[in-house]
């Protein structure tokens, strides 16, 4: 995979560092090793016992599996820095691995790219590996054989058009592509990863229950780990889309009461007039020096009597509002979440402001929390 879900800033990646390469820091996870030797005592042991044969051979396709895996998370490194990217880790476990690289402001064709040079990669390897076991005999020729058919599994699988597997990042490249739509990239991934896991389960266990034939063990097993595995990724994925997809369509201004501000030395007569010609329905108290210092719905003015109101200043009707509580009318998607956080438990509403800085809105806090969440 080219790249997992962020780690939460300061903490450290556990592993043991074997070393750079491309500027990336390359982390072995222990369960590697623990699984090679899993595996090597596996072929190593048949019906007639323990084989030392068995379980070199067992040994040699471990290594060639984490061989394959480097390869394969080499190619995004690789494909990731020749976009300019920076490359912070390549993590390698017996079952995968994943590059985690900077993606701000990414483009699909990045992504795209970055994503298909994995299982592009494996599949060369392989076809040339299966092309050479033909020349060798003996033990040679096996491993060639072993090495090739491992690579080409890897690429085949890892090409599925599901989240998170390289195949879900091109797909959701392709999608954000064509419809300029990120999330919807996102949502293609993540529901293709779903319909992957279910059809690993269908392939190893219902597939041979409906023929009326065994299932295999092994297969099953592995089947319900891929399962554990892809289902779950591509479900959060899916929920994150949806939520961020929606958060983009959402800005500031579409969630405010149109505004219009007015000197504090105003009256409530001149404040009306003011928010008639604007067509607004809520009023900002501007300070001497331009700064929101409260506001007050329209509507209320029309508790203060006609014949007082132009007597009447705005004191009698402003509600507070803390200074500096104020967002860009164009604030959407995680800049409007990042505009709004720091606001929580400090204010109820928000000013929403022009290009000039001028009232255009008033915004509940609560009402932007859920348009957001």
């Amino acid at each position: 995979m080219s790249q997992p879900p962020p780690r939460t800033p300061g903490t450290k990646q556990r592993g043991i560092t074997l070393g750079r390469v491309l500027g990336a820091r390359v982390v072995l996870m222990p369960s590697t090793i623990v699984m090679a030797l899993i595996l090597a005592a596996f072929y190593g042991t048949g019906a007639d016992g323990f084989s030392r044969q068995g379980f070199s051979i067992g040994l040699a396709v471990a290594i060639l599996l984490f061989v394959s895996v480097f390869l394969h998370e080499l190619a995004h490194t690789a494909a990731a820095r020749a976009f300019g990217r920076e490359v912070q880790e390549i993590v390698l476990t017996f079952f995968g691995g994943h590059t985690q690289f900077r993606s701000s402001d990414p483009r699909p064709v990045e992504i795209g790219v970055i994503a298909a040079a994995g299982p592009i990669t494996n599949a060369v390897i392989g076809a040339g590996a299966l092309a050479a076991a033909g020349a060798f005999d003996g033990m040679t020729g096996r491993i060639l054989s072993y090495a090739g058919l491992l690579n080409l599994i890897l690429a085949g699988f890892n090409a599925l058009p599901g989240s998170p597997l390289d195949g879900g990042r091109v797909v959701n490249a392709i999608v954000w592509g064509v419809s300029g739509d990120r999330w919807k990239g996102h949502r293609w991934a993540a529901n293709g990863g779903r319909i992957v896991a279910i059809a690993v389960i269908v392939l190893a266990v219902g597939i041979p229950l409906l023929t009326g034939g065994s299932v295999d063990i092994v297969a099953a097993v592995w089947a319900m780990f891929l399962f554990s595995v892809i289902w779950p990724a591509a479900s959060a994925e899916l929920r994150a889309a949806t939520v961020l997809g929606r958060r983009e369509k959402v800005t500031a201004l579409s969630l405010a009461a149109p505004a219009v501000g007015v000197p504090f030395d105003a009256t409530v007569a001149q404040a009306r007039q003011v928010a008639a010609t604007a067509g607004a329905r809520e009023v900002v108290v501007l300070t001497a020096d331009g700064q929101a210092a409260g506001h007050f719905p329209v509507a209320l003015t029309e508790a203060v009597p006609e014949e007082a109101r132009a007597t009447t200043t705005l004191m009698s009707v402003t509600m507070p509002v803390v200074r500096g509580a104020q967002i860009p009318a164009s604030a959407t998607g995680e800049t409007l979440v990042e505009a709004v956080v720091p606001w929580f438990g400090r204010t109820d509403v928000l000013v929403v402001t022009d290009e000039d800085g001028l009232p255009v809105g008033v915004a509940k806090l609560e009402e932007i929390r859920e348009a957001l969440s």
